[in-house]
């Protein structure tokens, strides 16, 4: 994702990188072109079928430090599902993170992925999750109920329930992270890193579809 400031915001592409905002003035994002990954799809839906029908991570949330660290803080508290207790400025440095520039995926996959290569797993972006709220609930189970582990989701900002009618713009930018899901009720459980009106929110999956970017998903799998 990459994140670039435009007016009072920022913007950002979603695929492991975020927006962050300020205040109501929120960062603004256009997506870059998923780079093309082998479909997780089949192997997403097999292992899903033995993950648990609801489960939800223990989470310690991180609201973003700056209003350009909504990647950097997403990608922190996804990595705290491995174990790893990384900062959000430390990541913010690795990933180039910068105030006129944002986040871009293209520095921010190798950095999470350096960081969860020796545990054994990878991250990838696959670019057919956005609008297909069955694929994406499957890998989200497959994530937190089978592995255990966060994914980062990029997803439009100012479409996201609780936002609505609070963000100027349109096509912003945002990173969360998804760490609880319940199939049967067809929720998925996220936490919002913005100060004004993140935190814990549950939301249906096939709404969540429909607001993420393309390649809006940072998917877990292992080596």
């Amino acid at each position: 994702m990459n994140i670039r400031r435009s007016g009072t915001g920022i913007a950002l592409t979603v695929t492991v990188t975020a927006l962050c905002l300020t205040a109501l003035s929120p960062a603004y994002a256009s997506p870059d072109t998923p780079t093309p990954t082998p479909s997780p799809s089949a192997t997403a839906k097999s292992q899903s079928l033995v993950a648990p029908l609801k489960y939800q991570l223990s989470l310690k949330g991180q609201r973003q430090e700056t209003n350009y660290f909504c990647v950097p803080a997403s990608s922190a508290m996804s990595l705290s599902s491995f174990g790893v207790n990384v900062s959000q400025s430390t990541l913010a440095k690795k990933m180039k993170t910068t105030p006129s520039g944002g986040t871009k995926r293209v520095n921010a996959l190798p950095v999470v992925n350096a960081y969860v290569k020796s545990r054994g797993y990878k991250y990838t972006v696959p670019a057919d999750t956005a609008g297909n709220p069955v694929l994406l609930m499957s890998r989200v189970a497959d994530n937190v109920g089978q592995l255990r582990r966060a994914p980062v989701l990029g997803v439009w900002m100012e479409q996201l329930p609780w936002n609505k009618g609070k963000i100027k713009g349109s096509k912003v930018g945002h990173a969360i992270l998804a760490y609880g899901y319940d199939k049967v009720a067809g929720t998925i459980t996220v936490y919002d890193p913005w100060k004004p009106t993140g935190g814990t929110h549950t939301i249906k999956a096939s709404v969540l579809a429909g607001l993420l970017q393309p390649g809006g998903m940072y998917y877990i799998s292992r080596l």
